[in-house]
């Protein structure tokens, strides 16, 4: 049961904090008047992170077991302390990301006063590429632990289920999205992270 239940946790808590702050980002720039970019670029960007993953997927039967499994290892203990570190101190300061505060500052949109008639292929591309760092960061952090623990099931279930939860939160809330306490979340999630990456380490020595 702990086989299947470590990574789906691991790889729902990195994809569900990450998806967020893709979804805040696209959120706002729809609201700033380009919806349809936004949507489009979220699924482009992800499928071709998925895409990639797939073809870089035969890599790993040329590397050794041991050196995945310690990959693995000090990538949820690096994540998971630089998160709940990176968290703490913002929640002592009072602070917030600036992709909270300011999503369309950091993507470099200007909001639109009416709706678009036109697609806009420029800000289509600036979403895109956001879409594909955060999809990107998902799958350097899914597939090592998928594969040291040839756990290929539990760990694709943690990731679609954590995108579902972030978008069925963002439905339910709508408006209210960047209201989430982003910051205790990721706090969470690194605390998760780093007592799970702790654990492997002692099974791995």
């Amino acid at each position: 049961m702990a086989q299947y239940l470590e990574p789906l946790v691991a790889a729902f808590s990195a994809t569900s904090v990450e998806f967020l702050e893709t979804l805040v980002i696209a959120y706002a720039i729809g609201r700033a008047g380009y919806p349809r970019e936004a949507i489009t670029a979220i699924v482009v960007g992800h499928l071709l992170v998925a895409v990639a993953a797939i073809f870089l997927y035969p890599l790993h039967q040329h590397l050794p077991l041991i050196w995945l499994r310690s990959a693995a290892v000090v990538l949820l203990i690096a994540t998971g302390s630089y998160w709940t570190w990176k968290s703490w101190r913002r929640l002592r300061s009072g602070t917030r990301p600036r992709w909270v505060d300011d999503p369309l500052g950091k993507v470099g949109v200007q909001a639109e006063p009416s709706p678009v008639a036109a697609f806009s292929f420029v800000v289509f591309l600036v979403m895109a590429k956001t879409s594909m760092v955060e999809a990107a960061e998902i799958a350097v952090f899914v597939l090592p632990i998928a594969v040291a623990d040839k756990a290929w099931r539990p760990a694709i279930a943690g990731c679609v289920s954590g995108i579902v939860a972030v978008c069925l939160l963002a439905v339910l809330l709508h408006r209210q999205l960047r209201r989430i306490p982003e910051v205790r979340l990721k706090l969470l999630a690194g605390l998760v992270l780093t007592t799970m990456g702790l654990i492997w380490l002692v099974e791995l020595i």
